[in-house]
């Protein structure tokens, strides 16, 4: 596996779907932000190391985030006014599927073949 592939499935992808959102949402949690990115570079990390445990738990994450984002979206897209909230609508499934995409290309073997520990 080659080191771009390394770094663009265990840092920037799982970065990119979990935190893909609004402008406007990020900016109203900036100070998470980092806390969320040090999470991940720190997985990012482990997984890169070979920790397959850390595999597991990166699947896990993706696979948590398709499921809220799913729920987010079937109780957000609409206001109660019944007015259709486009934006929340195409952040919410681009990222469940960047994420969705992330937990189908984790389990694959050559992924599963770099985890040494």
């Amino acid at each position: 596996m080659s080191t771009f592939k390394k770094v663009f499935f265990f840092f920037i992808l799982p970065i990119i779907g979990v935190l893909f959102y609004e402008p406007a949402t990020l900016a109203s949690v900036f100070s998470l932000l980092w806390v969320v990115l040090l999470v991940f570079f720190l997985l990012g990390f482990l997984l890169w190391q070979g920790y397959a445990k850390a595999l597991t738990f990166m699947i896990f994450l993706s696979g948590m985030n398709v499921i809220i984002r799913l729920m987010m979206l079937l109780s957000t897209a609409f206001s109660e006014a019944g007015v259709f909230n486009p934006s929340f609508t195409i952040f919410g499934l681009l990222g469940a599927a960047i994420s969705f995409y992330l937990v189908l290309r984790l389990d694959k073997v050559d992924i599963r073949q770099h985890m040494i520990r």
